[in-house]
């Protein structure tokens, strides 16, 4: 049987639409990474990048995250598999042993090592995103009055992004249900070490018919697929780095779920 979340999320307008409104609300450090993606590639493979990235945005999207687009691994039958990936998957001739699911693309596979190997390399990256963290935090007007550095410190700011959204509180969770039965939702994780060492927030997206079928988005490597380069809004070396990080992601997150307002699911 099909889950009606599946047939919902076959409606998303896709990575570009959603990237473009989330720049409109004065985000960018995604776009710098994509940029510096490009750089490093080459502009003349500027193209095949943004189609890459909208064709895995939209693969984690129609199968609820459960698709692994470098790996072309589906668990669930998707409702859309991309001719463009695969093509790419059975043209590669870069796989190595320590990397057996490298990105599609050569470039980024070589920048990920790059990262993951050159130490220098590393911390020049991070110098400069910390750099637009700063600017953006400021340039946002980010209040951090009542933070501590704790998790818990950061369930008021939830509650504060959220509400002004729409979402309203159901027992430390923020809830917004969309058309025809969408739900989206946004919790904290407090487990762990008290002190802010990695982004605090759950998503999650399901459907009320069939709440236990859920789109999971822990962490941000799935909102990364979504829309490239916003794992870069953490980790933040201060607070109010942190709290710019804490509500680009709920904004995010409110945009995919207004994406999906009005749409016939």
């Amino acid at each position: 049987m099909e889950h009606p979340l599946l047939r919902a999320l076959t409606s998303w307008p896709g990575r570009r639409p959603t990237q473009i409104a989330f720049e409109g609300l004065g985000f960018s450090i995604h776009r710098a990474w994509q940029n510096r993606i490009i750089q490093f590639c080459g502009e003349q493979q500027a193209n095949q990048l943004n189609r890459y990235w909208d064709e895995v945005a939209m693969e984690t999207m129609v199968s609820a995250g459960k698709a692994n687009s470098d790996k072309r691994a589906f668990p669930i039958e998707p409702a859309y598999r991309s001719s463009f990936l695969d093509k790419l998957f059975a043209d590669r001739d870069f796989v190595e042993p320590a990397f057996p699911s490298p990105p599609l693309i050569k470039c980024l596979f070589q920048r990920f090592k790059q990262v993951w190997f050159d130490a220098e390399f590393r911390e020049k990256e991070a110098v400069f995103f910390s750099s637009l963290q700063k600017a953006e935090s400021k340039r946002l007007d980010i209040q951090v009055t009542g933070w501590a550095g704790t998790k818990r410190d950061v369930i008021p700011f939830v509650h504060e992004f959220s509400t002004r959204l729409g979402f309203e509180c159901h027992r430390n969770r923020w809830r917004k249900t969309i058309d025809r039965g969408l739900v989206f939702e946004l919790g904290v994780d407090l487990g762990g070490n008290r002190f802010r060492t990695k982004p605090p927030l759950m998503f999650q997206i399901f459907h009320a018919d069939d709440p236990k079928f859920a789109f999971d988005i822990n962490g941000p490597p799935i909102l990364d697929r979504l829309v490239p380069g916003v794992a870069q809004y953490f980790p933040g070396t201060s607070a109010d780095e942190y709290i710019l990080g804490v509500k680009a992601y709920i904004e995010l997150f409110n945009i995919v779920a207004s994406s999906f307002a009005g749409s016939h699911v």
